[in-house]
Parts: structure tokens; C-alpha cells; sequence
């Protein structure tokens, strides 16, 4: 039995396969009925009748969700905190490393790594996700491409102002600056 592929999965998919153009194009084939559809009254594709549908501009037609906002858009700072935060003169808070953990796990931790840390008042963080499969393999690799997909999205995505490469001091592509937004005061 196929399993069925997550939100996640498919958002990956489809930004690994959007740039990607057929070799060559193909005649279109007509469709044949073969005599199984024929007897459970099954029209082919060709002579089936279409029904126009109304498209919603922000999601993309292709897959029916709206496509994934770039996690390394420019940060949501003024302008000389944000250069400190992407050349990493700002004081890290607290940090976390996700190496050797299973992308389930390293969601959770990071999960619960950011909700203590905005609780804490921290507002630059750094995450180590690594630089990439080594020769024993492992998620490095995957949490290189995943993290920055998992901070753009629920329920991360309330809680970053900014999210940049790290400096190599700091561990270079493996390693990411998270600049957390202010924790508001909730009125009384």
C-alpha cells in the first residue's frame, strides 16, 4: 500500500520540479477505450466534457496550494539591525544542533527549542543543521533543505522577524541565524 506524501513532502516536490522543462514535447495520443472502462461506463479523457473553474491568483493551479514563501526573504528589521543580523554582530541567545536527529525529532526540538526561547525573552537564536551528508550519510542533507521550509510555515513563521545563512565563525551553510520577534504584551 502507497502511503500518502505529507504537506511538506509535496511543497518539496514541487520546488524541486518547477524548474525542471520536458525534454521534448509529444503528440498527443488519442485515448483508447479498452473494454474493462467500456463496460463500467467510463468516458475517455478526450470526449469528457470540462468545466471552468474559477482560479484563486495566490494559488498556483499546478497543485492547489499557495506557493511557499522564500524563508531567506530580506528580514522584517530597520535597516542597520538588519545588516548586524546578516553579517551576525548580534549577540546569540541560545542556540540549538539538530545533528544525528530524525526529521520528526528535530521538528519537535525545534519546535519546543523556539517556543522556550521566545518565552525567555532571546531574540537571536542560532540552529545548526549541518552542511550536509557526511560519508556515514544521516539528515544533515535533509535538515539542510527542510529547516528552512519548517520556519516558513506554521507554526514557526509567527515567531521570526528574520532567518539568514550563519557566518562561517558560526558554522557557515550548516547553521542558520533566527532573529525572533518581540513577545508582545497581552492586554489585561
Amino acid at each position: 500500500m502507497k502511503r500518502r506524501l505529507t504537506l511538506e513532502e509535496l511543497a518539496l516536490w514541487e520546488h524541486v520540479t518547477a524548474a525542471i522543462a520536458p525534454r521534448r514535447k509529444r503528440a498527443a495520443a488519442k485515448p483508447v477505450a479498452s473494454p474493462v472502462a467500456a463496460k463500467a461506463g467510463l468516458v475517455p479523457t478526450a470526449k469528457r466534457k470540462t468545466v471552468a473553474v474559477k482560479t484563486d491568483p495566490k494559488i498556483e493551479p499546478k497543485t492547489g496550494f499557495a506557493p511557499a514563501p522564500d524563508p531567506f526573504a530580506a528580514p522584517r528589521l530597520d535597516g542597520k539591525r538588519a545588516q548586524q543580523f546578516l553579517k551576525g554582530q548580534i549577540e546569540i541567545d541560545g542556540r540549538i544542533d539538530l545533528h544525528g536527529l530524525t526529521l520528526d525529532l528535530a521538528h519537535k526540538a525545534l519546535a519546543g527549542f523556539l517556543m522556550q526561547a521566545r518565552c525567555r525573552g532571546h531574540r537571536m537564536v542560532l540552529v545548526v543543521t549541518g552542511k550536509g551528508a557526511g560519508p556515514k550519510g544521516g539528515n544533515a542533507g535533509a535538515l539542510k533543505r527542510l529547516v528552512p521550509m519548517w520556519l516558513s510555515g506554521p507554526p514557526f513563521e509567527t515567531l521570526l522577524a528574520g532567518l539568514a545563512t550563519a557566518q562561517p565563525r558560526h558554522g557557515g551553510e550548516g547553521a542558520l541565524y533566527l532573529y525572533l520577534r518581540r513577545k508582545r504584551a497581552q492586554p489585561v
